[in-house]
């Protein structure tokens, strides 16, 4: 991970983390970004630029395809390692929120506008998971999970962009049915 990425993901991290407990800085190692968040975003800018757009951010449901991938790691993260520091669990579970912040500080909004992007992407994976529309999508993070975990990167990757595409499928058709 990069001198500047890490910089900027600790920064996002102490963001929410700082909105909702108003405590010191949360840290995400690069162990943990490197399984995480790195691959997903990876493959979240893959799947825009595929759709048609270059830039992520300006892409709703690669942009909940994020969310929803690094909340899939997160909690198996956590899962496999109980004993996690206090600290470092806060860091994990902010780590969604602050990727997607991440992506979208590239379309540089304001602060009130970047707030509002979060809060929009935050109600519309509530909707996805209420409407229980990523089901089979979301336990297919598993496998992933596995996969990075035993160092199959490229295996990873492959997987994970499948899995890209069928979430971003599923919050298509989804969003077409609630427009009939």
């Amino acid at each position: 991970m990069s001198t500047r990425m890490a910089r900027s993901f600790t920064m996002l991290c102490t963001m929410n983390h700082a909105e909702s407990s108003g405590n010191d800085a949360l840290v995400l190692p690069s162990e943990q970004y490197e399984l995480i968040v790195a691959p997903v975003l990876q493959v979240a800018a893959k799947s825009a630029a595929t759709r048609g757009d270059p830039e992520l951010y300006n892409d709703m449901a690669s942009m909940l395809a994020l969310m929803a991938q690094v909340q899939a790691l997160a909690k198996h993260y956590l899962e496999d390692h109980p004993d996690t520091p206090a600290e470092l669990t806060r860091a994990i579970e902010a780590a969604p929120t602050s990727v997607c912040t991440m992506a979208l500080q590239r379309g540089e909004l304001s602060p009130a506008q970047l707030a509002d992007c979060i809060w929009s992407l935050q109600a519309a994976a509530k909707q996805l998971r209420t409407a229980k529309v990523l089901g089979p999508e979301i336990a297919a993070m598993a496998k992933i999970w596995k996969l990075l975990r035993s160092g199959d990167r490229p295996a990873a990757l492959s997987a994970l962009l499948s899995s890209t595409k069928d979430i971003v499928n599923a919050i298509d058709g989804w969003e077409q049915r609630r427009a009939e």
